[in-house]
């Protein structure tokens, strides 16, 4: 069998992996003095912006469905923020199997004094990058995420050997 290791080292994925492993650092390291990480951040924004509309809190399905993750990975994610008091979860008053998530008053507080820190490490990757490349990526990970999401319920077929 010929591999072309070129190929496999310019993988779209790996280079995706790896350009993520950095912008993480980035975001990381200016979020230290909050204790958050990117991770957290990003999912006390989500659930601020759901108090701030004044929506229900949402289950731990439909946030995972927005975020494009799954449940068990969402609740794994959410059990850090549980335990410094950010974020609850409760039985949805609807149906007491669904678990609705939202974030305590201590939460919002959390979240909005991380948020310069969020500008800073955004800023950042803006002079790094430049505004126009900064633009373009976001446009093409927003169209990747649309464009894929329809695979993502799809079991890719492996080739068969020989």
């Amino acid at each position: 069998m010929d591999i072309d290791f070129r190929k496999i080292r310019g993988c779209t994925c790996l280079g995706i992996r790896r350009a993520t492993r950095r912008v993480t650092q980035l975001y990381d390291h200016a979020l230290q003095p909050t204790g958050l990480t990117i991770n957290q951040f990003g999912l006390l924004a989500c659930l601020h912006g759901v108090a701030l509309e004044g929506a229900n809190p949402p289950s731990i399905g439909t946030m995972a469905e927005w975020l494009g993750m799954d449940p068990t990975t969402l609740n794994r994610n959410l059990k850090p923020l549980i335990a410094k008091g950010l974020v609850r979860s409760t039985p949805d008053p609807e149906d007491g199997r669904v678990r609705v998530v939202r974030t305590t008053d201590r939460g919002q507080r959390v979240f909005l004094n991380a948020v310069p820190f969020w500008q800073e490490a955004q800023a950042q990757l803006e002079n790094a990058l430049g505004t126009e490349a900064t633009t373009a990526l976001d446009g093409l990970l927003e169209l990747a995420s649309r464009q894929l999401q329809a695979l993502s319920g799809r079991t890719l077929t492996v080739p068969p050997k020989g």
